[in-house]
């Protein structure tokens, strides 16, 4: 990338804008939690099992489903303190190297700042210092820059306040991809917010589970009820010499019916206070989150 070019500023949207997340922003509260320090290291996120994917899109750095994680690497320009002063400062001007230079805007510079500050969280430790060069997330090879010479340039994006950042970074880190395309439905009015599954067996191979579920848990039941009915009908008809055996099927039958409808109440009303408790979570997490700006409001 040039230092200094007409389309600089749209090539920069492009690498660092997250639009669709910031629609998001007001309802994110639904899909994770309200903290934009809400980012495991490098070295916990392997402990969770997740494996490190690269990505380029911006609008999926830090969207982790099962056991993948998607992280944008660093651009080499982004290290550079002359590309930060000319292009990604408030009020910069470019006119000193170029008249073909633009101002930066504001809402890109929120979003480089929340951007790199992620990268304050995700790497702590030594040890995530490794990981994000073994997973190529910084632009340099081992042995040019040290972990010391790192740190003493990310620490500084570590005060950068929340209403510095644009609203994607501004409450939240890690975010869960399964609850986003749940509530892009709702709120960006498209089907999914990123497809994964890109070839129609992938996609319909998990509703094999729950359909197989259904059906076997369907089958029990009929298999249940034709057992009660047949020993009705042959109690009915005066074949006393079965008459313990039909007594035997019949009840049998019922608590299989029982025992089914205990299950489905069971595993409904665990799903139910799942919700519940995430939503109560989430809601409590939105009200202190509220406080605490009026108080930051009224100091000030």
């Amino acid at each position: 990338m040039r230092l200094c070019s007409s389309s600089l500023d749209q090539q920069l949207r492009q690498e660092l804008s997250t639009p669709d997340l910031d629609t998001l922003a007001p309802h994110l509260w639904l899909v994770a939690t309200q903290s934009s320090s809400h980012i495991d290291s490098l070295h916990e996120q392997v402990l969770r099992g997740r494996d490190i994917i690269i990505t380029e899109n911006p609008e999926l750095h830090l969207i982790w489903t099962n056991d993948r994680i998607f992280i944008k690497p660093i651009p080499r320009y982004m290290l550079s303190y002359a590309f930060w002063t000319t292009h990604l400062t408030p009020g910069a001007s470019s006119h000193e190297i170029s008249t073909q230079c633009e101002t930066p805007s504001k809402a890109l510079i929120r979003a480089a700042l929340g951007y790199m500050r992620t990268y304050y969280h995700l790497i702590q430790h030594e040890s995530d210092f490794h990981i994000a060069k073994q997973s190529k997330l910084l632009p340099f090879d081992s042995g040019d820059v040290s972990m010391e010479s790192f740190h003493q340039f990310i620490a500084g994006f570590g005060e950068v306040q929340d209403n510095e950042v644009s609203p994607r970074y501004s409450s939240y880190g890690t975010l869960r991809l399964s609850r986003l395309n749940i509530w892009a439905k709702v709120f960006l009015g498209r089907f999914q917010f990123y497809q994964l599954n890109r070839q129609n067996s992938e996609y319909f191979a998990r509703f094999y589970a729950p359909v197989l579920f259904l059906f076997g848990i369907l089958t029990v039941v009929l298999s249940a009820m034709q057992v009660g009915l047949q020993a009705n009908d042959a109690g009915e008809s005066g074949k006393e010499k079965w008459a313990a055996l039909q007594s035997v099927s019949l009840w049998f039958s019922v608590a299989t019916l029982l025992c089914i409808c205990v299950i489905g109440f069971v595993i409904s009303l665990l799903f139910a206070f799942i919700l519940l408790r995430e939503s109560a979570f989430a809601a409590k997490d939105l009200v202190r989150q509220k406080r605490a700006s009026r108080v930051k409001t009224t100091l000030a």
